[in-house]
């Protein structure tokens, strides 16, 4: 309800009606990763580990480049082969890995440790932060204050964001340290400074509640809770949507707060019927590949959309008669939230006739807004348009141009636009021999309709 409300599908369009069913279930989202970062210990970030890994995968892009858990597999195995050689930027790679569990990887905080202590003894200070977090928040080992502030002490000597980060925690929450809200912001400011997403949250919180400081500053809470927000941080994108209900640190309004929780939602459970559809898809079971990104897209899932669009285009299943059709209308969807490769497709629907009724006029028309985004597929179709008159005015300086912003915008386009150039020069040719044709002459030459 929430994304149908968000673009009027079906029901009246408004922005804090959309808000008004997001906010509960990203509330809910928020939850969860709160509730499993308390089981991560006091270290325990609530930026995103406990929900779903959701893997923004475009299959138009990724359909063609093998099994994914095939390649995670090589990819983990070259880098294990790497660190046990003795490499420590691969032993820091494959310990924060078993120390995470992302990416397909099994959690092991024994082996994680192992490979970490070897690449801290060797001196990487990315080792020496993530040991430093297992310590503290008891991950496989004793739970050790002070070993953790050993190790975020050597790693944030060099600087090291999450190591800076995890000082910051411990004189915040007071945890083996006596409690120092200066120092804490101190080291948050340096770890922020380096984009450290964690950091920026609790600047955000600390400046909420004027820890810290002589007066709190709402203006600066926001600011980091919105740099927090932009890399992905779940309360963080929680807090600058209530902030922009509410209009406190910044000016009242509905369209950020509504893209924010929208962005929330989609990374809890519900989302998970994305990430089901992509491990089917490279299953090769494309029937049911298709139905969990169906499902993605009526939660309003963009990727859902153009995923289960470009598999009806393509044929990958037998969907029946009106398998067109509904392609265009997901071609749609997507391409009204922002996916310019979708709008580029819905030109093509209506330029075809696929899914609906050929329309060169509307095709024209979704090309340009198409080029206003930069796309040089958009600008070269716009340019053969031109030259043929194709739902446009013939107009073949105004084609050479179009051909000539396309190759400027993307190198690749550098040979179909010399060829379309190529063909351009004899088409300007002939324009200008038969107007200077007899009449006799010219009514036997009339234009001859290429387009197909």
């Amino acid at each position: 309800l929430g994304y149908r409300h968000t673009f009027g599908l079906g029901v009246p369009k408004s922005c804090w009606t959309a808000v008004s069913y997001y906010q509960p279930v990203a509330e809910a989202v928020v939850q969860q990763a709160v509730d499993a970062s308390k089981s991560r210990g006091p270290l325990g970030s609530s930026s995103g580990h406990g929900l779903p890994q959701i893997e923004r995968i475009r299959l138009n892009v990724h359909a063609n480049q093998g099994t994914k858990p095939d390649r995670q597999r090589e990819v983990l195995q070259y880098y294990q082969y790497s660190a046990d050689r003795g490499n420590i930027d691969a032993q820091t790679a494959v310990g924060t890995l078993l120390n995470l569990g992302t990416h397909g990887v099994s959690r092991d905080h024994s082996a994680a440790a192992h490979y970490l202590a070897r690449a801290a003894a060797a001196g990487n200070d990315e080792a020496m932060a993530h040991l430093g977090h297992m310590h503290g928040a008891g991950m496989g080992m004793p739970q050790d204050f002070t070993k953790a502030h050993q190790y975020f002490s050597q790693s944030a000597a060099r600087q090291n964001p999450l190591g800076l980060y995890g000082l910051g925690y411990l004189y915040l929450s007071g945890s083996g340290v006596e409690q120092n809200h200066e120092l804490a912001l101190k080291y948050f400011q340096q770890a922020a400074d380096q984009g450290d997403r964690d950091a920026h949250f609790y600047l955000g919180a600390m400046y909420m509640n004027g820890l810290g400081m002589r007066r709190r500053s709402l203006s600066k809470a926001f600011m980091h809770h919105f740099q927090a927000a932009q890399a992905g941080h779940v309360q963080a994108l929680y807090n600058t949507a209530v902030m922009h209900m509410a209009g406190k640190g910044t000016p009242k309004a509905c369209k950020p707060a509504l893209s924010n929780l929208k962005a929330l939602v989609e990374k809890g459970p519900l989302a998970a019927a994305l990430q089901a559809g992509h491990e089917a898809f490279f299953r090769g079971q494309h029937g049911q590949a298709l139905l969990l990104y169906l499902q993605a897209s009526e939660l309003g899932m963009e990727i859902g959309q153009s995923n289960a669009a470009w598999m009806l285009d393509r044929g990958f299943t037998h969907a029946g008669h009106q398998a067109a059709s509904v392609a265009t209308a997901l071609f749609k969807r997507s391409a009204e939230q922002g996916n310019v490769m979708s709008l580029l497709q819905l030109g093509d629907c209506y330029y075809y006739g696929n899914g609906v009724e050929q329309d060169w006029v509307r095709a024209s028309a979704i090309y340009y807004e198409a080029y206003k985004e930069r796309s040089a597929e958009a600008m070269f179709n716009l340019g053969y348009m031109h030259e043929y008159g194709a739902g446009v005015p013939q107009d073949l300086d105004l084609a050479r141009r179009f051909y000539g912003m396309a190759k400027h915008a993307n190198a690749d386009a550098a040979l179909p636009v010399y060829l379309a150039n190529a063909w351009l020069r004899l088409h300007e040719g002939w324009a200008w021999l038969r107007v200077r044709l007899p009449s006799r002459l010219r009514a036997l030459t009339a234009p001859v309709n290429w387009l197909f």
